[in-house]
């Protein structure tokens, strides 16, 4: 039967991570720890591990204590059927009896290691028979030997100097030493289930196939509060808005309980029941690993709270629904005594302590959508890139004299005191300006709440200079791009502001914006082609007809088919003759845009509309 120790220095997760396998692997169990295997320990721990270790004992016996208990460690292990995982492998024995040489007769790390060959002798063979055909992965804390032993050390409540020497020694001997036989995994400070991640992803190379945990790339959010706070309302948003799967933590442990025949799942202590929860989410994402979001609700522990995050780390959000107790009660359809009574079970298991581990505290006092645009920022902020504009000259855009002047004289008197950001976009920003024909279309953005009114008297003071071409002047901030909420259009310029494709003619030092995702876009514009689609019949059916309005919705139309099969044009033209491309139609006209002829146009508008018609009818 095939064996696998993980060994590695203390603290580093050997005990978290067996755990975890032997859940994840059916028919694999953990070979016991070392203080089972030899009556001698329970003496050593009576009087004090430590003194015994370090002082009391002579080193000849501790060394012993530790070769037989590996060896009769083994020979159970190779009894059993199965995968055998086991805590410390044969480097660890090595390392512990250097480590322990060094600190007790003051020696540096050859003279040690010397002096544990020695110790180790007499069992060199038993040893070599024992670990002969056991594979063998290493935990390293860090990737050199000094920081390895500092976070060892991190996460002990107290130490002793004796004890910060074994460390600095035990560290350093297994980074020195080589593991031709074993794999090294560099902990760091990466959440338990990446590493659990990275140890899957060994096993095959020793025969043992399991699949890694899929919940790695899923955004958990985690939802606490008491009674009425919103979890619920919070939970079906993510749902409905972003697509995230909703599940309940009860029934998870309940689930986690049957598979692992567990009488009383909300007995055991809260790092077991955390590691069970993961691996029911888990098992959820990897049936379902389309999925990016998962929201799971109620949060009503803090010890449960607090054991999530080093097992999942960024992977998890946990928001804390805020609400005033009248404002729940208010909420409440069973009368503010039953807000009470709920509230006081919620407490007694700690639901309010969440609070105080959080990483976000959503104030839900007032109306739904405050909670919807706090809960799209917290989508947002984990989904979306951030990326700096591209700065580019006025002069670069090729514009008529007077626009040139008139873009001048706006930024220099908005910036830097009104506004953090000054983009041109449509054709005017593409080299694709038509005098008489072309608007000139710019976007805004302010941080906080902008004065419109100063910004307004700007615009107004040299609107003159545009010489009657229209402007199309749209003012944005920074949080609504952080959160998304944006219609499809400025999504669509915000993501090629970001991606360097709009450049902008200012902005703030520093300024960085996110970078929406091609889907977020995509879906956001579905509701853009259907009233594009609309807008085509009612300009159709005008007199007379309004040419260029509905080119314009026509290549609108194009546009967003094209976007859903990843092809984006930002030219009308290009994006017509790609669409007719695309749907083997052919054009109405010789040559492409045609746009000011009446005729052309008409024709065209038909073409894309007729086909959005037909691909809406039923298959005969």
């Amino acid at each position: 039967m095939p064996i696998l120790a993980i060994s590695g220095p203390d603290n580093v997760g050997k005990t978290s991570q067996i755990r975890l396998l032997t859940r994840r692997i059916p028919g694999s169990s953990d070979a016991g720890r070392l203080d089972d295997f030899d009556p001698r320990w329970q003496q050593a721990h009576a009087g004090g591990l430590a003194h015994w270790w370090f002082t009391d004992a002579p080193l000849e016996e501790v060394a012993d204590v530790l070769a037989c208990s590996y060896l009769e460690r083994a020979r159970h292990a190779h009894r059993r059927e199965g995968l055998v995982l086991m805590d410390r492998g044969h480097s660890m024995l090595e390392a512990s009896v250097v480590a322990t040489a060094a600190v007790r007769l003051g020696l540096d790390h050859e003279h040690a290691a010397d002096h544990a060959r020695r110790l180790l002798a007499p069992y060199d063979g038993d040893l070599g028979q024992a670990f002969a055909d056991m594979a063998e992965i290493m935990l390293l804390h860090a990737d050199d030997p000094a920081t390895g032993a500092a976070r060892a050390l991190s996460r002990e409540r107290s130490t002793t100097a004796r004890y910060r020497a074994y460390q600095h020694m035990l560290n350093r001997h297994l980074h020195q030493r080589p593991h031709p036989s074993s794999a090294t995994i560099v902990t760091g400070t990466q959440p338990i289930i990446q590493v659990q991640r990275q140890l899957c992803r060994l096993l095959p190379d020793h025969g043992i196939d399991v699949l890694p945990p899929t919940i790695c790339g899923v955004h958990v959010i985690a939802l606490g509060g008491l009674s009425e706070c919103g979890k619920s309302s919070a939970g079906a948003y993510l749902a409905e808005r972003h697509g995230s799967a909703r599940l309940k933590i009860g029934y998870l442990l309940q689930a986690a309980a049957a598979r692992h025949q567990i009488a009383d799942v909300y007995a055991l202590p809260p790092l077991l029941a955390a590691e069970l929860l993961v691996d029911e989410l888990d098992r959820y994402c990897a049936a379902h690993h389309y999925q990016e979001i998962v929201s799971i609700e109620s949060l009503h522990s803090r010890d449960l709270c607090g054991a999530l995050k080093p097992l999942l780390g960024d992977g998890v959000t946990v928001a804390y629904l805020d609400a005033d107790l009248r404002v729940r009660q208010e909420r409440g359809t069973a009368g503010p005594g039953d807000v009470t009574e709920r509230d006081a079970v919620k407490r007694s298991r700690g639901a309010d302590q969440v609070k105080t581990l959080a990483d976000v505290v959503v104030d839900n006092n007032g109306p739904l959508y405050a909670l919807y645009h706090r809960l799209d920022r917290l989508v947002r902020e984990r989904a979306w890139t951030l990326a700096s504009p591209r700065l580019t000259g006025i002069d670069a855009l090729g514009l008529p004299d007077h626009l040139t002047g008139f873009l001048r004289a706006l930024t220099g008197e908005l910036t830097p005191a009104l506004v953090d950001l000054v983009a041109v976009t449509g054709s005017a920003s593409r080299g694709g300006y038509h005098d008489g024909w072309s608007d000139l279309d710019i976007v805004l953005l302010a941080d906080g709440e902008p004065d419109t009114a100063a910004i307004g008297d700007v615009v107004a003071r040299h609107e003159p200079r545009l010489d009657g071409v229209k402007l199309g002047l749209t003012l944005i901030s920074a949080a609504e791009c952080r959160a998304g909420v944006l219609p499809s259009r400025l999504l669509h310029t915000l993501a090629s502001i970001t991606a360097g494709t709009t450049p902008v003619l200012w902005h703030s030092p520093g300024l960085r914006l996110p970078r929406p995702a091609p889907a977020t876009v995509a879906v956001a514009s579905a509701a853009d082609a259907t009233a594009a689609a609309v807008q085509i019949r009612r300009l159709l059916i005008r007199r007379p007809l309004q040419v260029r309005s509905l080119y314009k919705q026509t290549a609108l139309l194009a546009k967003i088919v094209l976007g859903a099969e990843g092809q984006h044009h930002v030219g009308d033209a290009d994006a017509l003759a790609a669409f007719l491309t695309l749907t083997s139609l052919t054009a109405p006209a010789a040559e492409l845009p045609g746009h000011t002829n009446p005729e052309t146009v008409a024709g065209l508008a038909r073409q894309v509309l007729g086909w959005w018609l037909a691909s809406l009818r039923e298959a005969r």
